[in-house]
């Protein structure tokens, strides 16, 4: 006959084989998300590699992903779909029909991407751009806009992007966001400086917004930049 003992260790290899099956069954979920957005995240990161837009596979890119969430709904899926809705935009295949359904789409799932993850600079800053794009209120603009700097100030990748958007908009920008414009043109100019330059040349050529933001704090950089800007007039 087993003993008392016995019968207690038995009960305990029970409960706990019993807790593993209940842990594994909650994971598995998970796993087959991850499973599913393996080809999502390698398109994306050729995309980043090669400038080359998936567009034989990315309705079916965009399945996948929205399968995943399915399944697991977690940050990261969110922002692969918005950035391949953003790809259908630029992609010729796209109908014109479907193009605003898109940008709508890339921002809304933005959005969901930092309500599980706010501390996301890029994506704080794609939705802005696409909040512009889609002639959102101006204040939600500037919000996001700022919440990309807020999260992520040193983030050099961002700076011409955030430099482009924040001319745009410096007619609307608070004393704050002045501050964080020239913040990000300074940081720019020394570590990008030739993706200021484009910018500037674009946005600003004539520098009647570059001169007062940066005239003051660093004289020296904007003769330099207006020596750039010269040079490719």
């Amino acid at each position: 006959m087993r003993t008392e003992s016995q019968i207690g260790r038995y009960t305990w290899i029970i409960l706990i084989a019993l807790a593993g099956a209940v842990v594994v069954a909650l994971a598995y979920p998970r796993l087959q998300a991850s499973i599913r957005f393996l080809p999502v995240e390698r398109a994306i990161d050729r995309y980043y590699a090669t400038n080359e837009i998936p567009s034989d596979r990315l309705l079916v890119l965009i399945r996948f992903a929205e399968e995943a969430l399915q399944k697991n709904d977690h940050y990261r899926f969110h922002d692969g779909l918005s950035i391949l809705h953003l790809l259908r935009t630029v992609d010729i295949n796209t109908p014109p029909a479907e193009l605003r359904g898109a940008y709508v789409t890339a921002m809304t799932e933005a959005q969901e991407s930092l309500k599980g993850a706010p501390s996301q600079p890029e994506v704080w800053l794609r939705l802005a751009r696409l909040r512009w794009i889609l002639h959102e209120e101006t204040e939600d603009v500037i919000a996001a806009w700022k919440m990309s700097v807020y999260t992520g100030r040193g983030t050099a990748t961002l700076f011409a992007q955030r430099v482009d958007l924040g001319l745009a908009y410096r007619a609307y920008l608070d004393e704050e966001a002045v501050a964080m414009l020239r913040d990000q043109m300074l940081l720019a100019w020394r570590l990008k400086p030739g993706a200021l330059i484009q910018v500037i040349a674009s946005r600003d050529r004539d520098l009647t917004l570059t001169g007062p933001l940066i005239g003051n704090n660093d004289p020296q950089a904007l003769k330099e930049i207006e020596d750039w800007i010269a040079r490719i007039r």
